[in-house]
C-alpha cells in the first residue's frame, strides 16, 4: 500500500497585466502567485513594455518607457522579495515613475507607487469642474482618491453626495415651472424623484435611475471589497451622467461667446474707417 501523501493543488490567482497592476490596481491587493514554481509572477518582474498615463509634470498624458532594466534575481520559492519597475516619461526624463512590489511566501502585491494613483486618476475629472463647482468638484476628487487607497464604503460615500447633488439642481431648475408640487416631490422615493425630474436630467441617469439604491446599498451594506469591486461601474455611470450635462453647459458657453461676438460685430459695422 502507498503512504504518499495526496499533495493539495496550489491554488493561484490570474495576475493582472503589468499595466493594470501599476495604474489600476490599488496598494496592498493580494494575488497569489505560483510559489512552489520558479517565476510564479514573471510577466510582471520582466514587464519590458510601456505604460500611457498622466504626467503631473507635463500636465497631459504621456508615454513612459522602462529607465533600466530590472535586475533579476532567482525567485524560485521566494519568501520575502522586493523588485521595483522604473519609468521614465518620453517627453522628459527627469519626469520619473516608479512601482514597488513585494513577493511573499505565494503573495504578490504593490507596496508602492509615484506618482500615486489618484495622481494619474483625477485629470481626467478636471473638465467636471465648471459644472460642478469647487466644492462638489473636490469630492468626486477624494472619492475616486480613496477608491484608489482601496476604501470603497468612503469612496461610494462622496459618490451619493454628487449624485444627490445632481438631483438637488434638477429639483431647483423644475420647481421654477408651473405646476410643480414640493410636497408630491417630497414624498416620493428617489428613483421616483428622477422620474418626476426627467425633463431636467440626463437621458443616462433617467434610464439608470436604479443607480442611487447600488450607492445607498454600498454605503450601509456591501463590505470595502464588494464596494471596490462596484466603484468601476458606478464612477464610469455619474462621469457619463456628468458628460450629458458638460455637453449642455459647452454649447451653452458656446452660445453665449458667439452672441457677444456678433453685438460686437454689429457695433462696428457702418462705422466710419479712420
Amino acid at each position: 500500500m502507498s503512504t504518499d501523501k495526496k499533495t493539495e493543488p496550489e491554488v493561484v490567482d490570474d495576475l493582472p497585466s503589468p499595466e493594470d497592476f501599476c495604474l489600476a490596481e490599488p496598494l496592498y491587493d493580494s494575488y497569489r502567485y505560483a510559489y512552489t514554481k520558479r517565476d510564479g509572477f514573471f510577466s510582471i518582474e520582466h514587464f519590458k513594455g510601456t505604460l500611457d498615463f498622466f504626467c503631473p509634470e507635463c500636465g497631459t498624458h504621456s508615454v513612459f518607457r522602462l529607465a533600466r532594466e530590472p535586475k533579476y534575481k532567482d525567485t524560485s520559492y521566494v519568501q520575502n522579495y522586493l523588485f521595483a519597475l522604473d519609468f521614465v516619461c518620453s517627453r522628459d526624463a527627469g519626469h520619473q515613475a516608479t512601482f514597488i512590489f513585494r513577493a511573499h511566501k505565494g503573495v504578490l502585491q504593490k507596496i508602492g507607487q509615484f506618482p500615486s494613483l489618484a495622481d494619474i486618476a483625477t485629470p481626467d475629472l478636471r473638465k467636471y469642474r465648471p459644472i460642478l463647482g469647487n466644492e462638489r468638484f473636490r469630492e468626486l476628487v477624494r472619492g475616486v482618491g480613496l477608491a484608489t487607497h482601496g476604501v470603497g464604503v468612503g469612496a461610494f460615500v462622496y459618490l451619493r453626495r454628487i449624485f444627490e447633488w445632481l438631483i438637488e439642481q434638477a429639483r431647483m431648475a423644475a420647481s421654477a415651472e408651473a405646476g410643480w408640487s414640493e410636497e408630491a416631490f417630497s414624498r416620493a422615493r428617489m428613483e421616483e424623484k428622477i422620474t418626476l425630474l426627467a425633463s431636467h436630467l440626463p437621458e443616462f441617469l433617467v434610464k439608470n435611475r436604479g443607480l442611487y439604491g447600488i450607492l445607498s446599498v454600498g454605503v450601509h451594506t456591501l463590505s470595502e471589497e464588494q464596494c471596490l469591486n462596484a466603484f468601476p461601474a458606478v464612477k464610469v455611470a455619474i462621469e457619463l451622467t456628468l458628460d450629458d450635462l458638460l455637453k449642455s453647459y459647452e454649447r451653452a458657453e458656446k452660445l453665449k461667446a458667439a452672441a457677444k461676438s456678433i453685438e460686437a460685430l454689429k457695433g462696428n459695422i457702418g462705422k466710419p474707417e479712420a
